[in-house]
């Protein structure tokens, strides 16, 4: 049995007309994200050329279970009220099929004149309000897929918000770490590991001061091996469980990207992210492998994990309050 098409069909409503590739994002953002486990009609990919574009929308609409995503946009508005467009003869096949079991209509709001401004037969239904993502540029897959699949109003709008303050910290540690962009380089050979300031002289990656007066790090970080000497800016690395001396090189790491962060409670978020690092980065590289970290690394393992989302965004307030 195909699973595929137990799950019903997805018509994609949307302003004709125009440049090809004006509208080509609606491929992108919402139909790659549906056609994996949906028949999704969308008239660019789904109608033949020489086919009757009529019999093929009203074939579509006759699909059981049904669900109408309507994109609306200015364009979406502009159309619907010319009588000569695609979109306003759509509009009155939708019309027909509007209050039909089994047929779900749904406005997607992508700009800010569509809210109460919808067309029959739009007008006084539950819309699902996109604009927070669409209008930063950000992903509408996960909206999408949660709303497709029944998911509760409260929980998507969640999901909205859970995405949207993603991006704004994103944005803001890129704000803050491009001030001074830096970089690491690992070298496999010798586990020297060396800060790369843009644009100044290099030099290695030591434990600040706060490290070597901590009970959690000063016992540790005079000793050395072949792979491990801090004093001397070489560091333990291999692709295993990420060891005591693989999570002080990710708090190293992380201090080098906030030194002016010394407090106590800034020490402990840097220990915790230190851990994540050394979790998400350090021990994805085997021992004689060289790495280069830099701020979009640190930006990308941190916010993608629980705790250290939480200590970037720690971080940053920190930071904010000097």
């Amino acid at each position: 049995m195909n699973s595929e098409r137990d799950r019903g069909a997805i018509f994609i409503s949307y302003a004709w007309g125009g440049e090809l590739q004006h509208k080509e994002w609606v491929r992108r953002c919402i139909v790659a994200h549906l056609d994996w486990n949906y028949r999704v009609f969308w008239d660019r990919d789904s109608i033949k050329f020489g086919q009757s574009i009529t019999e093929a929308i009203d074939t579509a609409l006759a699909e059981r279970p049904l669900l109408v995503l309507c994109l609306c946009d200015q364009d979406y508005l502009d159309a619907a009220e010319r009588t000569n467009s695609g979109l306003y003869r759509e509009l009155q096949a939708l019309n027909q099929v509007a209050n039909s079991p089994a047929v779900r209509i749904v406005p997607l709001l992508l700009s800010e004149e569509c809210e109460g401004q919808l067309p029959a037969p739009l007008d006084g239904r539950l819309y699902l309000d996109l604009r927070p993502l669409h209008l930063r540029g950000l992903d509408l897959g996960a909206a999408l897929l949660n709303m497709v699949e029944g998911v509760s109003q409260a929980q998507v709008q969640r999901g909205i918000q859970s995405q949207v303050a993603m991006a704004q910290l994103r944005q803001r540690a890129y704000d803050y770490l491009k001030q001074q962009p830096l970089s690491l380089f690992g070298d496999g050979r010798t586990h020297d590991v060396m800060v790369r300031p843009e644009g100044q002289a290099h030099f290695p990656l030591l434990a600040p001061q706060w490290m070597w007066d901590s009970k959690e790090w000063g016992f540790m970080l005079g000793d050395e091996n072949s792979t491990y000497c801090p004093v001397k800016g070489r560091w333990h690395w291999d692709r295993f469980s990420a060891s005591r001396g693989m999570r002080a090189l990710g708090t190293a790491a992380l201090s080098a990207f906030f030194p002016r962060l010394v407090g106590e409670h800034e020490q402990r978020a840097l220990n915790v992210g230190g851990a994540v690092l050394a979790v998400h980065f350090f021990t994805t590289n085997k021992v004689n492998e060289s790495f280069i970290f830099d701020m979009n690394d640190l930006i990308t393992f941190m916010i993608l994990d629980l705790d250290g989302y939480g200590v970037l965004e720690s971080l940053l307030d920190a930071m904010d309050r000097q």
